[in-house]
């Protein structure tokens, strides 16, 4: 059994396991994994890490979520929570239980560490929910920006970052944060981009959100050894200086992901 077969067997146990369903495993292609459960409702694309490997097309209608197997291996706990909050199998918290708040950089920066699988943001404005004392969820946005096209005093701002703590699920709980920060700012709108990996922008559309376009997949390169994955716009100056043959040598793989949805929120 290769090495890779042997990854995504791994990850299917412990999916069963975590979320206590039976989870069929069939080849798409190769290097490629298709899961699925029939009360799940998406389906898991799992990718082993192999050089500019794109995201596979899925059948139009049918949610899909892609999992690259350099994520699975390096943060595997946070993954599975993940998925199992979507499945629905997480502590449920609603939002009227939750006061809003205002948290400070290396809060913002430490919860995302733990709880977030892309790379940490420190924002300029940062918002959490806060359940009895406990931080439960947080939202990142960006400075305000004046807009060409618009008229005077509208200042567009950027949703960064939204995630809950693993394990748990504060419902109505992205309204409330971004409800919160419209009335310490009032925007005039606000752009957030939405990761096709994971979302297909519907929980967006239901507090206001339009999907405006689609982005292009990005690039990172995975290190094959520790497997820590760098984007392509913010690599290390040594890995930056090589030429992309010299990277692939150096044991560096170039993976893309899918790209993402853009969307904007317009107040009033």
């Amino acid at each position: 059994m290769s090495d890779s077969s042997s990854s995504v067997l791994a990850f299917s146990i412990a999916l069963q396991h975590k979320l206590h369903i039976e989870i069929s495993t069939s080849p798409l292609i190769e290097g490629v994994w298709l899961l699925q459960a029939a009360p799940l409702p998406f389906q898991l694309v799992y990718y082993a890490l192999q050089p500019y490997r794109s995201r596979v097309p899925m059948t139009p209608g049918i949610r899909s979520i892609h999992i690259d197997e350099d994520r699975w291996i390096t943060r595997p706990e946070l993954l599975l929570n993940r998925i199992a909050a979507l499945a629905g199998q997480s502590r449920r918290l609603y939002a009227r239980d939750t006061v809003a708040a205002r948290i400070d950089k290396p809060t913002a920066l430490s919860f995302q560490e733990e709880h977030h699988l892309q790379v940490s943001l420190p924002g300029k404005y940062r918002f959490g929910l806060f359940h009895h004392g406990e931080l439960v969820a947080i939202a990142l946005f960006s400075g305000g920006r004046s807009m060409h096209d618009r008229p005077a005093g509208h200042r567009s701002f950027e949703l960064l970052r939204f995630c809950h703590k693993q394990g748990a699920h504060v419902v109505g709980g992205f309204s409330k944060l971004l409800e919160t920060f419209q009335r310490a700012f009032n925007p005039g709108d606000i752009m957030t981009y939405a990761d096709s990996d994971w979302s297909d922008g519907s929980s967006y559309r239901k507090v206001g959100f339009i999907p405006i376009t689609g982005t292009q997949p990005q690039l990172f390169w995975v290190d094959a050894h520790t497997f820590m994955r760098y984007h392509e716009g913010r690599l290390p100056p040594t890995l930056h200086e090589m030429p992309a043959a010299d990277r692939l040598r150096a044991g560096f793989i170039p993976v893309y992901n899918g790209g993402s949805i853009k969307l904007v929120k317009t107040s009033g």
